[in-house]
Formats: C-alpha cells, sequence, structure tokens
C-alpha cells in the first residue's frame, strides 16, 4: 500500500518553491529594469545585445552581466590559461599583449606580422615632420630630439604567443628607423635595441599587464640621452649609476590589459618600483597640475656638455613620475610635460636648452599628422 504525503509537508513545499520564485522574480525584474551598472559592454561571444524591451533586457542582464563574466573569465583563465577577449592576447611569463590601440589607429598585431607597416610615402610625411620639428625648435635657440619607446611585444617578443611566429623585420618603427638613417636624420633614438640587451628576465622592463614601461625600463633611455649629450654618459659628476640603484620587486592590481580582460584580481602586474632610499638632490619648483618643473639643489655642476635645462614631453604622467628621479637629479632644470603639445606658455617657463619627446611605438602615427606640436 502506497504512503500519503501529509498535507502540511505538500504545502511546506509549495510555500518554499513560492518563496524561491519571487525572490528570482524579483532579482530578475531589477537586473532587467534598474541594474545596467551590472552590464558588461559584451556577451562572452563579442555579441552585443540590442533592444529596449523586456526580453532584451531579460537577455542583456542574463548573458551580459558582468559578475558572470568576470567568474567565467577567472576560472577559463586559470584552468586554461586563455582569455577570450577581442582585444587582449596572452602571452608568456604572466604577459598579456594588446591587439589594437583604436585612439591612435594601430594595430599590434598585425604589425607584428609585418602587415600594417608605413608606406614610402606615410614615411616621407613623418621625416617632414620631424625636419619642421627640428627647425622650429632650433630657431628657438634650442636642440630637438626624439625618443622612441618601443612596444612591449618588440623588447619581449619570445613572450608572444608560439603559433605567431618570429617578429617581423617590417614593423612599422623598423622601416621608418631605415629611412629616416637613409635619409640622415639623426636626432632621435630608437630604444629598441638597447631595452633587448639589457632586458632582465629576472627584472621586467615592462609591466606585464599593460604596453608601458616601468621604473627600470626608463633608466634605459635616461642613460641613453646623457650619452647623446657628451661623449661618454659618465663624464656628469650627477649621473646615477645602474649599481647605486636599487628597485623594489611586489605584485599590484593588474593594469589596463587585465582590467580590460576582466582579469585584474586574478593575473597581478609584476611591479618594479625604485626603493625608497634613492637620492633625491632636487627640488620642485612649482608643479601646476599639467606642468612641473625641479631644480638640482647644487646646479650649475654638470661636466662635459652645456645641456643644462629639458623640457621633457611625455604621454602620460605616470611615465613622468617613474622617469623624473633620474633626470632631475642629474640636470640643473627640468621641466615635464604630460603630452606633445607645443605650448608657448610651457616653452617659456622651461627656457631649455633641449626639447626631448618620448613617443611609444603605437604612438608614431601621430607623426603623420603633426597631432600635438
Amino acid at each position: 500500500m502506497q504512503k500519503k504525503t501529509p498535507f502540511y509537508q505538500l504545502l511546506t513545499a509549495a510555500l518554499f518553491i513560492c518563496l524561491v520564485l519571487s525572490f528570482a522574480v524579483t532579482y530578475v525584474t531589477n537586473l532587467c529594469l534598474d541594474n545596467d551598472k551590472a552590464l558588461d559592454e559584451r556577451c562572452y561571444d563579442g555579441s552585443v545585445v540590442a533592444g529596449d524591451g523586456l526580453t532584451d533586457r531579460f537577455n542583456r542582464s542574463f548573458y551580459q552581466n558582468s559578475a558572470s563574466l568576470d567568474f567565467v573569465r577567472r576560472f577559463e583563465y586559470r584552468l586554461f590559461g586563455i582569455v577570450n577577449h577581442s582585444n587582449v592576447i596572452v602571452g608568456k611569463n604572466g604577459f598579456l599583449f594588446e591587439v589594437e590601440d583604436k585612439e591612435n589607429g594601430y594595430n599590434y598585431l598585425k604589425d607584428y606580422l609585418g602587415m600594417h607597416t608605413f608606406t614610402d610615402g606615410e614615411s616621407a610625411a613623418i621625416l617632414a615632420e620631424l625636419q619642421r620639428r627640428e627647425q622650429r625648435y632650433n630657431e628657438r635657440g634650442c636642440q630637438y630630439l626624439l625618443v622612441i619607446l618601443p612596444n612591449a611585444q618588440s623588447v619581449y617578443s619570445e613572450y608572444m604567443p608560439h603559433y605567431l611566429g618570429a617578429i617581423s623585420g617590417n614593423t612599422r618603427l623598423a622601416v621608418l628607423d631605415r629611412y629616416l638613417q637613409a635619409n640622415g636624420f639623426d636626432n632621435y633614438i630608437n630604444m629598441t635595441d638597447v631595452l633587448r640587451d639589457f632586458k632582465d628576465h629576472s627584472l621586467p622592463l615592462y609591466n606585464n599587464t599593460e604596453n608601458s614601461l616601468n621604473a627600470l625600463g626608463h633608466y634605459y633611455p635616461y642613460i641613453m640621452l646623457c650619452a647623446s649629450f657628451s661623449d661618454n654618459a659618465y663624464d656628469y659628476e650627477s649621473l646615477i649609476s645602474r649599481g647605486s640603484l636599487d628597485f623594489f620587486q611586489h605584485y599590484t592590481v593588474g593594469r589596463s590589459l587585465a582590467k580590460e580582460a576582466g582579469l585584474e584580481n586574478v593575473l597581478l602586474n609584476h611591479t618594479i618600483s625604485l626603493s625608497n632610499d634613492v637620492r633625491v638632490d632636487y627640488r620642485l619648483l612649482f608643479n601646476s597640475g599639467y606642468v612641473a618643473k625641479t631644480v638640482r639643489n647644487n646646479y650649475g655642476g654638470i661636466a662635459a656638455s652645456s645641456v643644462s635645462s629639458l623640457l621633457l614631453q611625455f604621454s602620460s604622467n605616470r611615465d613622468r613620475l617613474l622617469a623624473e628621479t633620474f633626470y632631475s637629479n642629474t640636470f640643473d632644470f627640468v621641466t615635464y610635460q604630460p603630452d606633445h603639445e607645443d605650448n608657448t606658455m610651457v616653452f617659456e617657463r622651461a627656457d631649455p636648452s633641449v626639447v626631448i619627446q618620448f613617443i611609444y611605438e603605437n604612438e608614431l602615427s601621430q607623426l603623420l599628422s603633426g597631432q600635438g606640436t
């Protein structure tokens, strides 16, 4: 004989189901109607749920839910070592590489493969622009120098996925470098070979989760610039030698590429910073929030060079802060500008003997249009 289920048990089960359903309906309704902040830009497969109807909102809240997608991405990276993101490539040794810089119209992947190079016409236009800048600053009584900082993939090409093969010899920078040399323009420094020679796999020169130099990486352009102003960089009595520096290694939240892929708390940035006991033999003259100028405490003693005042133009304030210790400890007056704009007021306050523009490889297209000058 089959035993019947008591009525109160059926009632309890029904109430429990109703409670769960009510919570589910409330949760989904909130997601659909009032939780756009929790939405990712795209679904897992890269598509976007369009429309503003109730069904569209429901699908968007489910398939583009940031928390759910972040969980999937973290699980995917930890388990399989891959990232399902259209603009981020997973490399070796914890490195992430970018696919496209839309702001500058630059495709890292195509350039790595030699499919995004400059034409002869574009190289000629860049040469003309650099000559124009050189002439303009010479007329103001100072020198001009361009420093090209290579992409992380150009220095650490061995960390790129193996299926891409070796880096092409016809990248934009390689082609431009050959063109400038062939046409006798030498007021620039291409840092690619120098950084490749000095890279230390125990202490990276670049942030592994962003295409940017770290504190150690900024040291080598500094040495090259000192050498360009003198027959021997070590003629500078105030030069900071590599042996006198201690760098601190620590792991911090993943930077721009890790954040873009939703992995900032999973794939940490191998951060290299100067130790706190580095000498600071300079002081701040002014800092407007946009431009800053420093002076050495015992200025006037630089040997072997007439270069005493620099105007350094970086692409970002972060680069300036990482490089400040090197230049401000060595040169009498250093003015820092976080862009490449030809600002008359900044120039007059800097009163430079040399204007130095630092530009990353992915920003070279700015030289085509004379942007920021």
